[in-house]
């Protein structure tokens, strides 16, 4: 029950003509990031295009690199390989890189990553680990049926890495600078 002696609706009324005067002066402002829009045009104004990410949750795409010419890397590391040097390499690596370039083969396969950095026109790959873990990783990419293959480097972890004897690539990783090997 009303108190005053003007009817209800009439309070309805005056709260209507306040509310329109100050949308009025909102729409005549400048909006910022923290006003509240009060009209289809004043959300339009506010609204911010953000990418959606992909199934596994990363938003990646040449628009977020800094430069064009930029040659993102993804690191494979089978922590489970030969010499058990994996678990050191990949601490290192993900404190010299972002850390969502580097993953552990063993939290699971390749193929996941590799669909979501795809997406990079200019992906390269290292992987590290031994001949079976190069081999996963190549079976991965001709399953996946990529318009175009990332160059892939080899930083052998295996116990025979027969693969990099082979190619002169010397007989594995034997804790050389990471630096000289990113670069």
């Amino acid at each position: 029950k009303n108190s005053s002696s003007v009817p209800f609706s009439s309070e309805i009324k005056i709260s209507q003509t306040s509310g329109i005067k100050s949308a009025v002066r909102a729409q005549q402002q400048e909006l910022s990031y923290f006003d509240t829009a009060t009209n289809t045009q004043s959300i339009k104004k506010l609204e911010r295009a953000s990418p959606l990410p992909d199934r596994e949750g990363y938003i990646l795409g040449d628009q977020f690199l800094e430069d064009p010419r930029d040659t993102p890397l993804l690191v494979f590391v089978n922590t489970r390989s030969g010499s058990q040097q994996g678990p050191m390499l990949k601490s290192q690596l993900r404190s010299l890189l972002n850390p969502i370039q580097v993953w552990d083969l063993a939290d699971g396969g390749p193929e996941k990553i590799i669909r979501s950095f795809s997406v990079l026109t200019r992906l390269r790959l290292l992987v590290c680990g031994g001949d079976g873990t190069v081999s996963w990783i190549i079976s991965a990419l001709d399953k996946m049926c990529l318009d175009r293959w990332p160059p892939i480097a080899i930083l052998p972890l295996g116990t025979g890495n027969d693969l990099a004897r082979i190619h002169g690539w010397g007989a594995g990783y034997a804790n050389e600078s990471l630096l000289l090997i990113l670069n």
